[in-house]
């Protein structure tokens, strides 16, 4: 029986998140990422232990969608495609360095955003570079915070060991319901809003002297920084003699600096706080966690032991308030301090203590690495880790408003401060920093206006015209008269491109006429409210490649015609540079699918072979990789009708009966070497059976190598990628045909290109020193030109 999902109310901060999720430009705003470097791990293993985490906690079968007026949290069964993916690079791609390329890659599978009405919000991904393991856990904040990452790695850990050592059914000896997950929570009474907004009135926000000009929190960067023997020193003793926590000096000192920078008056400054005052809080790895403001004004005459005493009597009169959340507190503050104080502190200081330690997972223990966090959630956002006997400060910092100069003078200003406050007594009106800070009345818009860029980037962006979208994909300066492939464009950034002007003009492109002069300036043409007429055709006017045989080049009066056939989900593209090398007289056309036929290989090559009698037969006949295995169809079929048949030009085919099933991850591999033949694409893609996730992968791993990869673009290559695989799989029954013939082969065996003797009677073989994706590119594809002419040469000349 299937279990139907409990739904409920959202806490005030999963609504808040949610909220922040759709209104916000940066939709990765609110992802947490933990990066572990690990010991090697079993996959299997692991696949196992994690579903089981997911069974255990309801946070994990959690997703969120508005209803009305209100977010509702759903929390269902187990959903599927839990299954960790895997990128593994047995070998580091040459050219590469192992650290930076996993590096890049965490950081771009740290920017996928989370659908947040699809369970789970969660998700493990296994990169291996060489000899390097990394294990990236991700989650959206609505379901995680740090302390509930900590308490999910710790019962993954468990979990995993037991699998490993007992094997999954000692699993069932562990208790599957949740702790105190998914616990909604009440909003705050009046009363508790209050103690917030009369600790507020008046104040402005700390912030540092912006050295950019910016509207909203965007682009981030991580520095992370370890104190100095000294000032770590100064923390622990300015701690017991103040009688407080650690964490109240940081605090201290980063209000201090910032005072000093010319933050003066009754400032705001953020702080991160866990929630978790109860045992059942600290058992649920749910969200729990809350950002508050404390105000304070830092006078030259204080010494710095009364600012860390305020801290410290701040924080722990603020306990039985730390629930609060600032959408509420931001509801009931005056008109005025809304106006001043805005949507998001500027500054953010959190404690995460030993949160990212102790994981033991494969054979040796977990080290957690920096954030690869490219977003920032405020202009500043310091966390303080414990790492065994050091003090680690990791600043998440908004690019758009601070350079890393800035910042690492501020990481400066603050070691120094702790440092000269370490004996008592220093005043604060003693202490010199560089820093430039500020108090100033924020500039907001109203509530979530702060982290609402998108709409307004989005504007920039259409208003950039089709350059701009060039601009994006390769990510550098493009001019208008830029060739595409001159720049290193390759397949599916032709997809992408495509995909977003025709979204952003509402225009169809003409792709074949547009390669004719692959630029932006042509694109823009072509994309214009008046089409223009393209006069490329010798059949007259453009139509839609998609119904009919695609003319790639019209050639000349008396040239030969060589009619090629797509390869497995791709049309013209990979016969581009054929094209450019075989003599310039040559009509070259392509049988692009169009979706009528049904998609099986023999009813394809019935239906292409009524469209080449219809247009009249070529002088040759070819095709690359499945073009090849459906030019031998088309003509089987002619010969079946009692039909003349050009000769054959078969480009590396697979061989009938011989294809393996798709699925995402062979189709990984295909558009990671068909994207690029000089890519070295991972050796072990397991990107699970959820198509939609697979596909944010695939263009995160295509983005790290080549370039950006729209999903809308992978997903309906997958589509066709997927047809024509199920059909070549399922193609067992090909007919021997006798017509003049050359296999060249590149990935095909030797045992192969005997298996294709038996369908080929009396045809010749070639081996080309190149790759199946490298055969048309290059001295190979150049190779393959001389090969057709001659085989059309002899052909005529045996006549």
């Amino acid at each position: 029986m299937t279990q139907k999902p409990d739904i409920r109310p959202s806490s005030p901060l999963q609504e808040a998140l949610w909220w922040i999720q759709h209104r916000g430009g940066r939709q990765d705003l609110m992802n947490l990422t933990w990066r572990l470097r690990t010991g090697r791990l079993d996959p299997e293993v692991l696949a196992v232990a994690w579903r089981h985490v997911v069974d255990r906690h309801e946070a994990l079968r959690s997703a969120f969608e508005r209803r009305g007026e209100n977010v509702v949290r759903i929390v269902g069964p187990a959903p599927t495609g839990t299954r960790p993916q895997e990128v593994v690079w047995e070998r580091v791609p040459e050219g590469r360095e192992a650290e930076s390329l996993l590096d890049d890659v965490a950081a771009r599978l740290h920017a996928v955003p989370f659908a947040l009405d699809d369970a789970p919000l969660a998700r493990l991904t296994v990169v291996r570079v060489g000899d390097l393991d990394e294990l990236l856990v991700m989650a959206h904040h609505s379901v995680l915070d740090g302390w509930g990452m900590q308490l999910l790695l710790n019962d993954l850990q468990s979990a995993y060991a037991t699998v490993r050592d007992e094997g999954a059914a000692a699993l069932d000896r562990e208790p599957v319901a949740a702790t105190a997950d998914g616990t909604a929570g009440a909003g705050a009474s009046a009363r508790e809003t209050a103690f917030w907004t009369e600790r507020l009135r008046g104040a402005l926000p700390a912030a540092l002297a912006a050295v950019h000009s910016q509207a909203a929190p965007g682009s981030g960067a991580v520095l992370r920084h370890t104190l100095s023997s000294r000032a770590r020193t100064a923390v622990k003793a300015i701690a017991r003699r103040v009688g407080c926590t650690e964490f109240a000096v940081h605090l201290a000192a980063v209000r201090t600096v910032l005072a000093r920078g010319g933050a003066e008056g009754l400032t705001a400054l953020g702080t991160v706080v866990a929630n978790r005052l109860s045992p059942a809080d600290q058992r649920s790895v749910d969200y729990r966690a809350n950002t508050v403001l404390f105000a304070d004004e830092v006078r030259p005459q204080d010494t710095f032991d009364e600012v860390v005493g305020r801290a410290r009597d701040g924080l722990w009169g603020s306990l039985p308030y730390q629930h609060v959340t600032y959408p509420e507190v931001f509801a009931g503050l005056a008109e005025d301090d809304r106006a001043s104080l805005g949507t998001v502190p500027p500054v953010l200081v959190t404690h995460h203590g030993a949160i990212g330690s102790g994981v033991v997972l494969g054979d040796g223990p977990a080290r957690l690495l920096p954030s690869p966090s490219t977003s920032a959630r405020c202009q500043l956002l310091m966390g303080v880790f414990d790492d065994g006997d050091e003090s680690v400060l990791e600043l998440e910092y908004d690019t758009c408003a601070l350079d890393e100069d800035t910042v690492r003078t501020f990481l400066a200003d603050v070691e120094s401060v702790l440092a000269l406050a370490a004996d008592g007594g220093c005043r604060v009106g003693d202490l010199r920093v560089s820093t430039r800070a500020t108090a100033r009345p924020a500039r907001t818009a109203g509530p979530g206006s702060a982290l609402s860029g998108g709409a307004a980037a989005g504007a920039a962006e259409a208003a950039g015209g089709v350059l701009a979208h060039w601009r994006r994909v390769f990510g550098r300066p493009v001019g208008p008269d830029d060739d595409f492939f001159d720049l290193g464009g390759h397949s599916l950034q032709v997809l992408e491109l495509v995909a977003l002007v025709e979204r952003s003009t509402g225009s169809e492109l003409d792709i074949v006429a547009w390669l004719e002069e692959p630029t932006p300036a042509r694109m823009e043409r072509l994309t214009a409210p008046v089409r223009e007429e393209s006069t490329a055709y010798a059949d007259g006017p453009a139509t839609p490649a998609a119904a009919r045989t695609t003319v790639l080049r019209a050639g000349a009066p008396g040239g030969r015609h060589l009619h090629l056939v797509h390869g497995a989900g791709v049309g013209v593209l990979p016969y581009r540079e054929l094209a450019g090398v075989l003599p310039a007289d040559w009509r070259i056309t392509v049988a692009e699918d169009d979706g009528v036929a049904p998609a099986a290989v023999a009813d394809m090559a019935r239906h292409y072979t009524d469209r080449l009698l219809a247009d009249g037969l070529p002088d040759l006949l070819g095709g690359w990789s499945m073009g090849g295995l459906l030019a031998h169809g088309i003509a089987a079929e002619l010969r079946a009708r009692g039909e003349d048949c050009p000769p054959l030009l078969l480009l590396d085919p697979p061989v009938p009966g011989d294809v393996p099933e798709g699925g995402t991850d062979g189709f990984a591999r295909a558009a990671l070497r068909g994207a690029h033949s000089a890519l070295r694409a991972p050796d072990r893609i397991g990107l699970g059976p959820r198509e939609d996730r697979a596909m944010e992968t695939l263009a995160v791993l295509l983005s790290v190598a080549t370039g950006d990869a729209v999903g809308e673009a992978l997903r309906a290559r997958y589509a066709l990628h997927t047809r024509h695989v199920t059909a070549m799989a399922a193609h067992h029954d090909a007919r021997a045909v006798d017509v003049p013939a050359l296999l060249v082969a590149a990935d095909l065996t030797d045992e192969a290109v005997g298996r294709w003797q038996l369908f080929l009677t009396g045809a010749t073989s070639v081996r080309v020193p190149a790759d199946h994706y490298s055969l048309l590119t290059g001295a190979a594809v150049e190779q393959v030109a001389r090969l057709a002419t001659e085989l059309l040469t002899a052909r005529t000349a045996a006549r």
